[in-house]
């Protein structure tokens, strides 16, 4: 080799030797004129450090103590920067980190390793149940509402004051959902952060007894369930059906439509609510042929009786059931026969139906019938022997409303 070209090369390794970045001796460890410049890689940075930030990778610094850093970094130790050679630069100072911005979304941040805490270069360590991205208090002072604290591994790391890393004072003003509950259910509600002072207690509707307001009073997803639709809540909060306390009367609500139920012997002879079944029939009659029981017995020559008490109730729905009676007459002396069963119906009354048999004849198909409209009287004569004869008044047609008795006369004049 020459010497002419040996000292060409002797030059070459000596500039390419102190070009910043080239390599370890070219290092900066104090500060930088590159300081926040992107990089793609340490070798394009004075410091050798390229270091990932919100806004992509870029130059930084060596720190060794909480001064060393610009504002929005904290200096955040590498043990595997410490005693480096000619990093007198940094002073006395043994521990010596890199200058990482103070990230807000990564302080604190749920982690399961920590390659998830690089940005701060940051660890994942527990805080309550769970673990999170701390920063290290090795050199520099942790940031307003952490404090620093050692934990096992004989390391320092800045804890939130809260000792909740759900919420800090860099989380202020964040709400998550949360529940309320008791005996009557569960509603959602939500709680906020407070920085330093923590969470919130849950608020929101707390869980009541339902109630017909057009609400979700127990937060089941259903409104005024088991009220809306019943005798107190029938087509709407508080439409109240009529007729309780009334006797024999229960109220009901049908698809929204207040209604009466009667109970048995009773009928709702006025359609009107308010009173209810008002009208209960009476037990004066047995309600068959085979039950009915002797009015008395007469002779021929002159009697009358009379009826005036009995009445056949019926409302829209139900009419009751016919009246039966029987009577024994003999025509013993002889007389002129003038045996007449008649039906009276007063004019506030309804049409109804009278039938008689012959004598001893329980056959109702032969009795003779007729009908009876209000305000008239209709009479039969059935003689045909000595013995029982059968009476028997109904309602003319089912679905009647009527409450009026009606009048019955036997007699032989």
């Amino acid at each position: 080799m020459s010497f002419k070209f040996s000292i060409l090369f002797i030059l070459l390794i000596s500039i390419i030797s102190c070009s910043p970045g080239s390599g370890s001796g070219s290092v900066n460890y104090g500060k930088v004129s590159d300081f926040e410049e992107p990089c793609a890689g340490g070798s394009q940075c004075e410091s050798n450090q390229c270091i990932e930030t919100e806004d992509g990778p870029v130059c930084t610094q060596y720190c060794s103590d909480d001064l060393s850093c610009p504002e929005g970094y904290f200096c955040s130790w590498d043990p595997s920067l410490d005693s480096t050679e000619d990093s007198t630069e940094l002073g006395d100072n043994d521990m010596i980190g890199l200058c990482r911005p103070v990230h807000n979304d990564t302080i604190c941040k749920s982690c399961s390793n920590d390659g998830q805490c690089d940005m701060i270069g940051g660890h994942c360590k527990e805080v309550g149940e769970r673990t999170y991205c701390l920063l290290d208090c090795m050199i520099d002072d942790c940031p307003s509402g952490f404090s620093c604290s050692t934990l096992g591994d004989g390391f320092d790391y800045c804890f939130p004051n809260t000792d909740d890393c759900t919420c800090t004072i860099l989380s202020e003003g964040r709400k998550l959902g949360c529940s309320l509950a008791n005996e009557f259910g569960e509603c959602p509600g939500t709680k906020t952060c407070y920085g330093d002072n923590g969470w919130s207690g849950c608020e929101g509707q707390m869980p009541g007894p339902e109630v017909c307001d057009g609400e979700d009073n127990n937060c089941d997803d259903n409104i005024d369930e088991g009220l809306l639709g019943s005798i107190n809540h029938c087509s709407m909060c508080f439409d109240e059906c009529q007729g309780s306390g009334n006797p024999g009367t229960v109220p009901v609500c049908d698809e929204e439509v207040c209604g009466l139920e009667c109970q048995n012997n009773y009928y709702d002879a006025n359609n009107n609510t308010q009173d209810g079944c008002e009208c209960q029939d009476d037990s004066e009659a047995p309600h068959s042929v085979e039950d009915t029981v002797s009015l008395g017995g007469w002779t021929d020559c002159d009697f009358t009786y009379q009826h005036v008490t009995s009445k056949i109730p019926g409302d829209l729905n139900n009419s009751g059931p016919p009246d039966y009676f029987k009577f024994n007459y003999d025509n013993v002396w002889n007389c002129q026969e003038n045996l007449t069963v008649t039906l009276k119906i007063v004019s506030s009354g309804v049409s109804h139906r009278l039938c008689v048999s012959g004598g001893n004849d329980t056959d109702e198909s032969t009795w003779e019938c007729k009908s009876v409209s209000p305000g008239t009287e209709e009479t039969i004569n059935p003689y045909d022997n000595d013995g029982n004869y059968y009476v028997k008044v109904e309602l003319l047609s089912q679905g009647t409303q009527n409450c009026t008795p009606y009048q019955l006369t036997i007699k032989d004049n």
